[in-house]
């Protein structure tokens, strides 16, 4: 069976930067490419 899996963009789901809105460290975020936790996604290569 093929599995497939597709990533869908953050601002599909939040529109404006709630307050209170956690974020990572500034070095966390140079490393993750974002600030906010809720933003990320992983990249996983193909196998």
């Amino acid at each position: 069976m093929t599995v497939k899996l597709y990533s869908t963009p953050p601002e599909l789901y939040i529109s404006f930067q709630p307050p209170g809105l956690p974020q990572f460290s500034p070095h966390d975020a140079l490393r993750y490419g974002t600030l906010w936790p809720a933003l990320y996604s992983p990249y996983e290569p193909r196998k």
